[in-house]
């Protein structure tokens, strides 16, 4: 019996090897850790930067990079879109993919529908709705619900292309919900116990057009009579055009829209109560 050691300092004695993505560089070993009767498996993935070996259930799927990178391009080329940025690291890939669909948060500000793809090899696979702001070019994300974001994952390329195929159609189906929540930013306003969030989620930079700070972060003053569809593309415009990772757009762009879109639900709340 095999024994691989870890990098969590744990030892695996190996039962059983998956090597159908040994071209991309992954192998999973399957074993039992510490003579423990639970099976796990060890995903190892080769890096420029050295291995990487992950502990992860025996039924997990690990998709390499450049699988969701071929699957992407994939889909775009199917429904006609634009892939407009991606990228990968080799254990995280993402993608924006837009496309000619288009409508109006208000009038004269037109938004393109498309899609966020990302993927980590030992985590999800995810695709989540995409507006592409045309006046700005400012990205604006918005997660979906699992059951239509979490993509099938399977060792059969084909087959997972088809899948993502009918889920693209499903979120084009959302774009006109879409328009309807930005629309409801419009609806509200900054108030202080906002301005407090958006300081507490977002460095400086990324606020500095909304929201005054003091020593520690503290609220001095914040952009009063700011409505919340002005204020959501105030940071989504200093996250699209500052020089962030694409990595770190993506993951702030879907905590912007939760945090707005969570606001306006407690609003909501308040006046139907």
């Amino acid at each position: 019996m095999t024994q691989i050691n870890v990098l969590t300092n744990l030892n695996i004695d190996v039962t059983g090897v998956e090597r159908t993505w040994e071209r991309y560089g992954i192998i999973q070993y399957y074993g039992t850790i510490e003579g423990k009767p639970k099976r796990y498996q060890i995903v190892s993935v080769k890096l420029p930067t050295g291995t990487q070996n992950i502990v992860k259930s025996p039924f997990f799927i690990p998709i390499p990079t450049e699988v969701a990178k071929e699957l992407a391009h994939a889909i775009a080329n199917e429904l006609g879109m634009q892939i407009k940025e991606e990228s990968n690291d080799g254990m995280r890939y993402l993608a924006t993919l837009s496309s000619q669909v288009k409508g109006e948060v208000e009038r004269g500000d037109l938004v393109a529908w498309g899609i966020g793809i990302t993927n980590n090899v030992t985590g999800s696979f995810r695709m989540d709705g995409f507006l592409l702001r045309l006046v700005c070019s400012n990205g604006l994300m918005d997660a979906e619900e699992s059951e239509i974001a979490n993509v099938k994952k399977s060792y059969n390329i084909e087959e997972m292309k088809n899948s993502m195929l009918e889920q693209a159609k499903l979120l084009q189906d959302t774009f006109e919900e879409k328009l309807e929540m930005f629309r409801s930013f419009k609806q509200y306003k900054m108030n202080q116990q906002f301005a407090e969030l958006l300081a507490k989620s977002f460095p400086s930079p990324i606020i500095k057009d909304l929201v005054t700070l003091g020593k520690n972060k503290t609220v001095q003053d914040f952009a009063k009579d700011t409505d919340l569809w002005t204020a959501y593309n105030s940071v989504t415009y200093q996250l699209s055009h500052r020089k962030l990772k694409l990595t770190t757009r993506f993951d702030w762009g879907l905590k912007a829209t939760k945090i707005f879109k969570e606001f306006v639900r407690e609003q909501e709340e308040v006046q139907t109560s």
